[in-house]
């Protein structure tokens, strides 16, 4: 396998104080770029969790209808917008492509051609003089055909090919987006003698790397959505994993602290509209913060929430932090209490996590080369590793240009890049040493 080495380095460019979209100007540019060029694979985006993942999506949507990027850019947000069966993902195209967005694809492509869309889709269009069309007539005649079969997935997907269709010739192509794609692995098939997953997603191979008529990002924390992709039948060629990591500790220390460049990005300890005051000696507490937070945007927001709710309180602050985590931890050496999830009961022993942790948390970067777990784990390695990123107890790092929180050695296996396993948050790393230590500990008493 050949991968690009690590992304260059990351451009500043500090957002307004107010905005808190921060840092991630490579990460766009990346997609702009990639939204600019020749349509290919599906792109799966994984990540961890409140890593910045869905408001690098907002941000990237939002540049893309102000500066005219591209005709479409459709977001479904499966957290708000359900997509677990054939009739709501019908009906979440349709609510998106509202008569805005119509009308930026009319626009795009000139009204003659938009009519002849509408003709293509069997929607009759008066053009005498005496029955003139106002400016919104022609948009509402399409939002009106795409309602008529709302809720019908073939009809619908039907229709969509044809807006691509007319969309072709321009040199940037529409973007759809899935954010919380996972929610796909909860499909439910109204008639399994009729199954509609597969003609889903042989709709989106077919825009993007077939046709390439559009863009398709899959965004998810959930990193066995790529695996179950490949079950399901979206095979390995026809899909890209890319990774947004969380921020290094460079980036991390001044998001939290700000840059200390005027005018520039204050740091959400400074936040304006709250009492900084309570928050007076949070540098010193930058070693515990990361120790426990890392990089990751939606830790470091919750630590310094809690800090300022509990009055400067870091000691709670901070345990707030893990205490979740301590729990997912210690549950995983009780696989009998899951709840059966995807058909299939917890394949790994409370010893096996234990090695599993103790690999990671001995790691240099907290990530150990899937091959290697495999081979520790013993016969049905593969099965089992899969059993425990299944059952969100572990996650799968592909390389990938995008994330910068692991460095490239991470990767390589005598001049071989492969996938590494880490664990799902930092706080998880701070609580396995934890409850290590502990288990030690009681073990050396007896």
């Amino acid at each position: 396998m050949i991968v690009q080495a690590g992304l260059f380095a990351p451009k500043v460019a500090p957002p307004p104080p107010q905005d808190p979209f921060y840092n991630r100007v490579t990460e766009l540019d990346y997609f702009k770029a990639k939204f600019s060029g020749e349509v290919g694979f599906v792109t799966v985006l994984v990540g961890p969790r409140n890593c910045g993942k869905s408001r690098l999506l907002e941000e990237l949507l939002r540049q893309y209808e102000q500066q005219n990027i591209g005709p479409l850019f459709l977001k479904i947000d499966a957290r708000f917008t359900p997509v677990h069966s054939p009739d709501e993902v019908s009906k979440a195209l349709v609510s998106k492509l509202d008569t805005v967005k119509i009308e930026r694809i009319k626009n795009s492509i000139g009204r003659n051609r938009f009519i002849s869309l509408l003709t293509s889709l069997k929607i009759k269009v008066k053009l005498s003089s005496s029955l003139p069309f106002f400016k919104s007539d022609l948009e509402a005649e399409l939002a009106k055909e795409l309602r008529e079969d709302e809720g019908k997935l073939e009809p619908t997907i039907n229709k969509f090919d044809k807006i691509l269709e007319a969309l072709q010739p321009l040199p940037r192509k529409p973007v759809i987006v899935i954010d919380e794609a996972n929610d796909l692995m909860d499909w439910k098939e109204p008639d399994p003698l009729q199954p509609e997953l597969k003609q889903l997603l042989a709709f989106l191979i077919g825009i993007s790397k077939q046709k390439r008529q559009a863009h398709v990002i899959l965004a998810t924390s959930d990193y066995f959505l790529a695996n179950w992709l490949t079950q399901v039948g979206m095979t390995e060629d026809k899909f890209r994993v890319e990774v947004l990591g969380d921020l290094t500790e460079e980036e991390a220390e001044k998001f939290v602290y700000g840059d200390g460049v005027e005018g520039g990005w204050r740091g959400i300890v400074n936040d304006s509209f709250k009492t900084k005051e309570d928050l007076a000696n949070a540098k010193d507490q930058w070693s515990e913060i990361y120790q426990r937070c890392g990089g990751n945007i939606g830790l470091l927001k919750q630590c310094v929430a809690e800090a300022r709710d509990l009055k400067g309180d870091w000691g709670s602050a901070l345990q707030a932090v893990v205490t979740g985590p301590l729990g997912a931890v210690d549950r995983g050496f009780k696989p009998s209490v899951y709840i059966q999830k995807g058909g299939e009961d917890p394949l790994w022993t409370k010893g096996q996590w234990r090695m599993v942790l103790e690999c990671i948390t001995t790691s240099p970067q907290h990530a150990v080369l899937v091959s290697e777990i495999e081979e520790e784990l013993g016969e049905g390695g593969e099965d089992i590793l899969l059993s425990m990123v299944k059952y969100n107890l572990l996650a799968l790092r592909p390389p990938s240009t995008l994330a910068r929180d692991l460095r490239q050695e991470a990767y390589e296996n005598d001049g071989v890049i492969e996938t590494v396993v880490t664990l799902p948050l930092p706080a998880h790393v701070w609580a396995a040493k934890a409850v290590i230590k502990r288990m030690k500990a009681k073990e050396g008493k007896s």
